[in-house]
């Protein structure tokens, strides 16, 4: 909204109803002691405002020819004590403007004419705003304030606006409860893997106790740790430690690499790591939101190099 022209003006009780735009929102403003003052706003006016508070914005669309409503005035009523309480200050130095200070809104009337029976029959000092509001489209509007000009020698005195009430602190925030902590003690059950090998149903039923499987000699190099779901944790070396049989972990990148050498284009191992691949969640190389720092710090998570047991005997 941006102000066009502002013309100042003075009037009597008697003009100030000719001076009223076309089927007007009339509002009576409580002054300092029992001054009133009034103020109108034309249809383009208070449509603006109430598609701003309504939409946030400011349409062109054509308006119908109806009287505001006591439901327009409620929604104007803001901008109304907004520009009362913003207009002693733009006004210092104009002459007769000096008293205008400490005026609210008050009530609405359906009618304007009862208004030259509820004011006081003397002076007024007016202001006529023509207002461009909204963006590109901009619709313009009218705005009439009339405030009854105080006698010589007997400006009244602004009220001063009451102190702020000071907003009471915030309370304390507590912490969202986690459940890090208990997490670190769940079991998870994984599962050593040396390789999937696709086989026919013939082949199937000839699995008979003591029967010997050929595996690939890659299958060695190339086993995986996964979950009972099936999903690939690692890759590693399948081999023994300690009496028992183990799996040394690769690192990620070196794994990588190796699975695009041409010993793993063999279709056994080729199928295997496909799975495999198929199902590396996404987010593995992520930090793991049930671990804390400290444990990441402290080797919690998987330390690729070092020796996991993964199968007994």
């Amino acid at each position: 909204m941006r102000a066009l022209s502002v013309r100042p003006g003075a009037l009597t009780l008697a003009e100030l109803p000719e001076m009223l735009p076309e089927l007007p929102l009339v509002a009576v403003l409580q002054g300092p002691g029992d001054l009133l003052g009034a103020i109108a706003l034309c249809p383009q006016a208070v449509a603006s405002l109430v598609e701003w508070q309504a939409l946030g914005r400011v349409t062109n669309r054509s308006l119908e020819r109806r009287r505001p409503t006591r439901s327009d005035a409620l929604l104007c009523a803001d901008f109304i004590n907004a520009l009362l309480t913003e207009l002693p200050v733009e006004m210092t130095g104009v002459e007769g403007f000096d008293a205008i200070g400490g005026y609210r809104f008050l009530t609405h009337l359906d009618d304007p004419r009862p208004l030259s029976l509820m004011l006081d029959d003397r002076p007024f000092r007016s202001l006529s705003f023509e207002l461009a509001m909204g963006g590109a489209e901009a619709r313009e509007g009218r705005v009439l304030l009339a405030l009854p000009q105080p006698a010589a020698g007997s400006q009244p005195r602004a009220e001063p606006a009451p102190a702020p009430v000071p907003a009471p602190p915030p309370p304390p925030v507590l912490p969202r409860p986690s459940l890090a902590e208990p997490m670190q003690d769940a079991p998870i059950a994984v599962t050593g893997v040396l390789c999937r090998k696709r086989v026919t149903l013939a082949e199937l039923r000839g699995f008979l106790e003591g029967r010997l499987l050929t595996l690939p000699r890659t299958s060695l190099t190339n086993a995986t740790l996964e979950t009972q779901d099936g999903q690939v944790l690692a890759t590693g070396k399948f081999g023994e430690a300690e009496g028992c049989h183990a799996i040394r972990l690769r690192d990620p990148a070196q794994a990588a690499t190796d699975d695009a050498s041409p010993a793993m284009g063999m279709p056994v191992m080729g199928m295997g790591m496909a799975l495999g691949a198929a199902l590396v969640p996404a987010d593995l190389s992520q930090p793991d939101p049930f671990r804390t720092a400290q444990d990441t710090d402290a080797g919690g998570g998987f330390a690729f190099g070092g020796d996991l047991t993964a199968l007994n005997g």
